[in-house]
């Protein structure tokens, strides 16, 4: 009985140690950091554009070698329009199929009505370089210049030619993905001919697009 006294005491104990787990011999790990903040993405990019604008330009051509004012012609004023429309390559990258015009309009010397009509046909790209916002443009195409007739009574004439753009702009969002475009375009025409070589042009417009 004795010996049956003392196993108990002893056993006692080492099952009480038993219930507690031994001390850590490191600190424990500390608990994972919070999720890092991910910002949401925006509206998502069409995957197609349109633009269409009006505004103001002017410019002159060049004629035996001088360059003549397009106000020389007869014509006043200068009413800038484009209209421009293509598909989205990449998120900063578009491309498509542009037409740029200007016009001067106005009364001739003799009566009547003068003025000029340049517009270009072209193939432009247009980079976002922040996606959104600020684009540059770029392209070449045709050109044709068509001058009415000063005096009443003779045959204005054209001339086709080529040209090059380069033009730069702002797309403000108003209703994603509709946008107000502000934009500004510098065109050079070579035409060529013996009266006429060539023209250069700037054009400033007001747009409604859809990037």
């Amino acid at each position: 009985m004795s010996r049956l006294a003392l196993a108990l005491l002893l056993a006692t104990p080492l099952a009480a140690a038993a219930q507690y787990p031994p001390p850590y011999r490191f600190p424990p790990p500390p608990p994972p950091p919070p999720p890092a903040y991910v910002a949401p993405w925006g509206p998502p990019l069409s995957p197609f554009y349109f633009n269409l604008g009006l505004g103001y330009g002017n410019g002159g051509t060049y004629r035996d070698g001088y360059w003549t004012p397009l106000s020389a012609y007869g014509g006043s004023g200068g009413l800038a329009y484009h209209v421009e429309a293509g598909a989205r390559l990449m998120p900063q990258l578009l491309l498509g199929f542009d037409l740029t015009g200007l016009s001067t309009f106005g009364d001739a010397a003799y009566g009547g009505s003068a003025g000029v009509t340049l517009i270009n046909y072209d193939a432009v790209a247009t980079l976002f370089p922040f996606v959104r916002g600020f684009f540059l443009r770029g392209g070449a195409g045709l050109s044709t210049l068509t001058v009415s007739a000063p005096v009443p009574g003779l045959v204005g004439v054209s001339y086709l030619g080529t040209n090059v753009l380069l033009g730069a702009g702002w797309a403000l969002p108003v209703a994603v993905p509709l946008h107000v475009t502000l934009g500004m375009d510098w065109a050079h025409q070579f035409f060529g001919a013996a009266e006429v070589t060539g023209s250069s042009v700037w054009m400033m417009r007001l747009g409604l697009g859809w990037y």
